[in-house]
């Protein structure tokens, strides 16, 4: 067994057929086929069925792909690094950053990790929403700190810090409003500022909003901030970036009612389980050691 087997018999999985994993690695039809012969002999047991129109994983290949698709992963990224590492260019860590959280005083450990890292080279992003984790999707990032914005079986996370939301609008944006708790039909026609999801393939679905209200959108945190502080719309933003204008009483936190006026919310580090960047596993077991998990 080697590469050239493992390569054949996971395109042929993932690309469906034997006709598409050879277009996929540009090679013809019969090696690919030969190359996962060559696994089923040599195991003495069938990875694939034939018997229907497109090959189908067996039992046993079902187990052996899951192991296939690691090695093969864990190979090309020890190819990566020897390369980097001939051509005197050090690891890439790629990090991907939930705009609402990218202030949190807990991220200070960033710094401690790349001192002790002086050759690698930082890729840091931010995202919003369903962003986050399409960036780990799709290779863009290694590693992930952000709210749980629809975590699957295919990530691990561990969490290592809370993010609180507070419901905010300037002290003049609701001149008549005396109710403690405010009415949402009061907030209706009030736009109410919401972050853009950048992410495309799958898309959060909006929860804390008005029923038919008045909606503005923005892709920036400072934006909104200033919307809110100009008393143009109220909306939840991270307590740590009004708290200073909340100390001065440019802005006022409102309880809005049947609305999570005010949330805390757990912060997690988080990784696809298939991502072996030695770099990027360093990185996660540093920062587990300097949190512990609540």
């Amino acid at each position: 067994m080697n590469n050239v087997h493992l390569q054949a018999f996971i395109a042929v999985v993932e690309q469906e057929s034997f006709r598409g994993a050879a277009t996929f690695l540009h090679k013809t039809q019969s090696s690919v086929s030969a190359a996962v012969s060559t696994l089923e002999e040599e195991f003495g047991v069938q990875l694939l069925s034939r018997e229907a129109y497109r090959p189908e994983l067996t039992l046993e290949g079902k187990v052996f792909y899951q192991e296939a698709r690691q090695t093969l992963d864990k190979m090309q990224a020890l190819e990566t690094l020897g390369h980097q590492l001939s051509s005197g260019v050090g690891p890439t860590l790629a990090l991907t950053f939930s705009a609402s959280c990218v202030q949190l005083d807990g991220l200070v450990q960033l710094q401690m990790f790349v001192e002790k890292h002086p050759e690698m080279h930082l890729n840091m992003s931010t995202e919003h929403l369903s962003g986050v984790l399409e960036s780990l999707q799709s290779g863009k990032a290694d590693i992930a700190i952000s709210p749980n914005y629809g975590l699957g079986q295919e990530f691990e996370f561990v969490e290592i810090a809370k993010l609180k939301l507070v419901t905010v609008a300037a002290p003049h944006f609701l001149e008549n409003q005396i109710q403690r708790i405010i009415p949402q039909v009061e907030l209706k026609n009030r736009p109410q500022v919401l972050i853009e999801d950048s992410g495309s393939l799958h898309p959060i679905e909006r929860s804390n909003v008005i029923p038919n209200g008045q909606r503005w959108t923005v892709n920036d945190y400072m934006i909104k901030q200033k919307l809110i502080v100009s008393g143009l719309a109220w909306s939840r933003l991270p307590y740590h970036m009004v708290e200073k204008e909340l100390r001065e009483g440019s802005v006022e936190m409102i309880e809005v009612e049947d609305f999570a006026s005010s949330i805390v919310l757990p912060i997690y580090l988080i990784r696809l389980k298939s991502n072996t960047s030695a770099i990027a596993n360093s990185f996660w077991e540093y920062m587990i050691k300097q949190y512990q998990p609540v």
